[in-house]
């Protein structure tokens, strides 16, 4: 059986820029996978807002790891998993690396924040120094049982000490033996360019629809990077529709005029494998007959 994390590998040394949607349950990891796309991303923002809350540390591990669980359970598809930054020290982290392993799923990402993290788009996050993301790589690394199992070191440096710093915290996570980095917050094409030549690992971008430009996969990887994940797109997106109901239901006091935006029931049943369900209880009733 193919490891999913292989998959993944797959994906970042191809051609292109491969474009991974991000989610935050099942039911939106089936919608990607029904869409086409090659993988999941399991965003960590998205998993905090399901459960209410922002995205400044208050899940704990095994929210996040009971979480991909249930998304790798319910998909096919390879899924990236958000770690954030371990949930601790050494042992700690070298845990997580187990869980997540455990789990199915096939690649996790560490970031270079303070503990508690905040969400890389959020003001007030500080940066551990270089050798303390060293150490949380290294026992990440040293953690996993398969080397198919992949690890994604992140800095969040880019809004905080620039360009060059960035450069030299992605250097170290290659030297520390990652399988790929990331760089959010990345503005210009100069930029994009400059961090896929500081290393020879593959290069992870994190599109934030509050950033401009929004560069497609072709100027992506025309730049050098080998994958896209649209970490928030599904999220905000449901966040505007499900408001749109809601306010309409309370001006109108009815839903009449959203339904045909609405996914039909029968597809929504569909999607959920209610026929395929049906299906193998109707097998296992005649063949006990």
């Amino acid at each position: 059986m193919t490891h999913p994390g292989s998959i993944i590998r797959d994906l970042l040394t191809g051609k292109g820029c491969a474009p991974v949607p991000g989610c935050h349950d099942a039911l939106g990891a089936l919608l990607i996978e029904q869409a086409g796309f090659p993988a999941v991303y399991m965003s960590g923002f998205s998993v905090s807002a399901s459960f209410g809350k922002p995205d400044i540390g208050l899940l704990s591990m095994t929210d996040m790891v009971g979480r991909a669980q249930q998304i790798v359970d319910a998909t096919s598809q390879p899924v990236i998993a958000d770690a954030d930054t371990g949930y601790g020290g050494i042992s700690n982290i070298a845990e997580t690396i187990r869980s997540f392993e455990r789990a199915g799923v096939a690649a996790i990402h560490l970031e270079d924040q303070v503990m508690p993290k905040k969400c890389g788009a959020m003001p007030g996050k500080a940066l551990v120094p270089i050798e303390e993301m060293t150490l949380r790589l290294k026992a990440a690394l040293a953690a996993r049982s398969s080397k198919d199992f992949l690890i994604f070191g992140r800095t969040d440096a880019m809004t905080l000490t620039g360009l060059d710093d960035s450069i030299a915290r992605i250097q170290a996570m290659e030297k520390a033996g990652v399988d790929a980095v990331m760089v959010p917050s990345l503005t210009t094409v100069e930029e994009l360019r400059a961090v896929a030549d500081a290393v020879d690992v593959p290069v992870i971008y994190l599109t934030a629809e509050t950033i401009r430009p929004i560069f497609s996969t072709q100027e992506l990887a025309d730049a050098g990077w080998s994958m896209a994940i649209y970490a928030l797109s599904l999220i905000q997106m449901a966040v505007a529709a499900q408001k749109s109901v809601l306010d309409a239901l309370r001006e109108t006091g009815t839903t009449a005029d959203m339904v045909d935006r609405m996914t039909r029931f029968a597809d929504v049943n569909a999607l959920l494998g209610v026929d395929r369900e049906a299906a193998f209880e109707a097998k296992i009733r005649e063949a006990t007959v």
